[in-house]
């Protein structure tokens, strides 16, 4: 009941709040960290932008830096252990997951997932996912309606499923390669994964099973195909994975709930980050070559605005209508995007 009452008032909300934005974006600030930004998560009822931030090994942990939604200003780095990269959080729960890989002092890869709670600033869980040697953890999303946090786990080529109340693996999804990003809607208790094959996989988030997996068709000879990042758009259903990576030509791939491939929408090189605001129907593309940040119109998959902001990864909190992107390894700062 809860489930169906939260998503009845989400679509209602995003239905009548639903405007037309075209060539509005514009920089509004720029916010200093403590160092390079790896993934950064919204939490759009607490108005708080959570930036998954490393040491890189030359102090025996990692920031998780906190930044207020409304003054755009950095309130905490907070000290977590050595595993920040990937990053998620639950909105309803307010929990924020943060997962990487760290070698241990025998020089072993750790595999971990933290769960921090907000409210008491610090780690109440860490959660082993593998020690096998190779890319890690490269993702996390998760779903709030069913507690289910996942795991895109590069090592293991798999997505690894954690529930709200476990302090394990609880489930061990195989892909037929290798994953980075990975969302979920939801509503439909979709997930999808991206793999650096150039596919996308689809999983029934109840039964943890691989419904179907799409090639997402690279725009340009020169390409060598890949999907990194990837988000899903909880009105329309609709799937938008960065493609085409190390090209000169790459692309945004857009493909159905069903992941059924539907066109390419060209954008600038090497796109990393990736996200939409449901609410306005824009997607915001990182593309990490040649420092700048793509506008893309869900309506007509066409790039509406470029906008000159060097990005690796980046958020939308739909509430504020702000994007938060994270520089490329060049300088440790979030750019704060508007989309007004």
């Amino acid at each position: 009941m809860l489930n169906k009452y939260v998503r009845t008032v989400a679509v209602t909300v995003l239905a009548v709040s639903a405007v037309a934005v075209a060539n509005a974006q514009s920089v509004v600030k720029t916010i200093t960290l403590p160092n390079l930004a790896e993934q950064l998560a919204a939490d759009p009822i607490l108005d708080r932008i959570y930036v998954a931030v490393p040491n890189f090994g030359v102090k025996p942990y990692d920031y998780l830096t906190v930044i207020d939604g409304k003054k755009d200003v950095v309130v905490d780095n907070l000290k977590i252990p050595p595993y920040a990269y990937a990053i998620a959080v639950d909105p309803l729960t307010h929990d924020v997951y943060v997962g990487g890989t760290s070698q241990d002092e025998n020089g072993i890869d750790q595999s971990v997932v933290l769960e921090y709670c907000v409210w008491g600033k610090r780690v109440v869980k860490e959660i082993h996912v593998s020690s096998t040697t190779g890319d890690g953890i490269l993702g996390l999303a998760v779903n709030s309606f069913t507690g289910d946090v996942y795991v895109s786990n590069g090592s293991d080529n798999e997505i690894d499923v954690i529930g709200r109340k476990s302090s394990k693996v609880s489930q061990r999804i195989p892909l037929s390669g290798e994953p980075f990003g990975v969302t979920v809607n939801p509503f439909s208790n979709v997930v999808y994964a991206a793999l650096l094959d150039g596919s996308v996989s689809v999983i029934n988030g109840k039964t943890y099973a691989i419904t179907t997996t799409t090639i997402v068709p690279p725009t340009a000879p020169d390409a060598t195909v890949a999907n990194a990042g990837i988000t899903v758009d909880v009105v329309t259903g609709n799937v938008f994975a960065t493609n085409a990576l190390y090209a000169l030509s790459s692309s945004v791939g857009v493909l159905d709930h069903a992941a059924t491939f539907l066109t390419n929408i060209s954008v600038g090189n090497t796109p990393i980050g990736i996200d939409v605001d449901p609410i306005t129907g824009l997607v915001f593309v990182a593309n990490t070559q040649d420092g700048t940040v793509n506008v893309l119109n869900s309506t007509t998959n066409t790039v509406s605005k470029t906008l000159a902001v060097s990005g690796l990864f980046l958020t939308v909190n739909p509430f504020s209508e702000k994007v938060y992107v994270g520089a490329d390894n060049s300088s440790p700062t979030v750019t704060v995007i508007s989309e007004k």
